[in-house]
């Protein structure tokens, strides 16, 4: 039976993670998305991603809390963000002189 290339994109951490789980159940990657797409051909159905846990959860609320809190900042000044740290002490030591 003919193959065809399947790809799509992830986060980079969740591929590292994933591929250590993968190599250490003696799989491979191209075998989960075989299986998978398998299932899915065979059942009609997505599979069911499993709930998060209790930390989890709340490691994700943290998480988006600081992203909402971090996007809200104001736009960084560029000309302080292009100065080295001498630079912007030798400016604040000034301030102080």
């Amino acid at each position: 039976m003919p193959t065809v290339v399947v790809s799509g994109r992830v986060d980079e951490d969740v591929k590292v993670r994933a591929d250590a789980v993968i190599r250490a159940a003696g799989s491979s990657v191209a075998r989960v998305i075989n299986d998978v797409w398998r299932s899915i051909a065979d059942s009609g159905e997505l599979p069911s991603a499993p709930e998060l846990s209790s930390k989890q959860s709340k490691k994700r609320a943290a998480f988006e809390s600081f992203m909402e809190w971090f996007d809200g900042l104001p736009p960084q000044n560029e000309t302080v963000a292009r100065m080295t740290d001498d630079e912007i002490l030798a400016g604040r030591l000034d301030d102080y002189a």
